[in-house]
C-alpha cells in the first residue's frame, strides 16, 4: 500500500510540475508577443517617393534611360539672404468663404495628391493633428480639397480623415 501512495503521489506531484511549466512558458509567449505587437509600424515617407506617371495612350513605351551625373556643387562666398516666409490664413475668420479650418484625425496622416483620386500622384504629406483648411467638398465626398496651414501646399485627400475645428 505504502508504495501505491508513494507512486501516486509522484504521478500528482509531477502533473503539478508540467502544468506548471506549461503555464509559465504560456504566459511568457504571450507576453512576448504582446510586446511585440504594441510597437507601432514606420511612419511612411513622403516627398522624394514620388511614384512615376501613368503611361498615356499617346506616351511611347518607356526607354531606358542612364541615370545623370550631377555636375560638382559651386561654391557660393556669400550666402543669399533666405526670403521671409509666407503668412497663411490660421483661423476661420482669414479663410476663403465656403472654407472652413479642419484637422487631421487619422493617426498616421495623409497623402496629399494632385488630384482627386488615388490614380493622382502624391505631391506630399499631412501629419497626425495638423491644422489644414477645407477649400471644397465636391458633391461625392470622396475626396476633399485642402490647404495646409503650415506651408501653403495645396492637394487633395481623402474625405473621413479630418474634423472642423471648433
Amino acid at each position: 500500500m505504502q508504495r501505491f501512495l508513494v507512486g501516486l503521489s509522484k504521478l500528482i506531484l509531477g502533473l503539478v510540475v508540467a502544468f506548471t511549466l506549461l503555464s509559465f512558458a504560456g504566459v511568457a509567449t504571450a507576453r512576448y508577443f504582446m510586446g511585440r505587437l504594441s510597437i507601432l509600424p514606420p511612419k511612411p515617407l513622403y516627398g522624394d517617393e514620388l511614384p512615376t506617371a501613368p503611361p498615356t495612350a499617346d506616351a511611347p513605351e518607356e526607354v531606358a534611360v542612364e541615370p545623370e551625373v550631377a555636375p560638382p556643387p559651386e561654391v557660393v562666398s556669400e550666402p543669399e539672404a533666405a526670403p521671409p516666409p509666407e503668412e497663411f490664413p490660421e483661423t476661420e475668420a482669414e479663410v476663403d468663404e465656403g472654407a472652413y479650418t479642419a484637422v487631421v484625425v487619422q493617426p498616421i496622416g495623409l497623402v496629399l495628391r494632385e488630384g482627386p483620386g488615388v490614380e493622382y500622384p502624391q505631391i506630399g504629406g499631412i501629419d497626425y493633428n495638423q491644422d489644414l483648411v477645407v477649400l471644397e467638398e465636391p458633391a461625392e465626398h470622396d475626396w476633399i480639397n485642402v490647404r495646409v496651414v503650415a506651408n501653403g501646399q495645396e492637394g487633395w485627400v481623402k474625405s473621413g480623415n479630418t474634423r472642423p475645428r471648433e
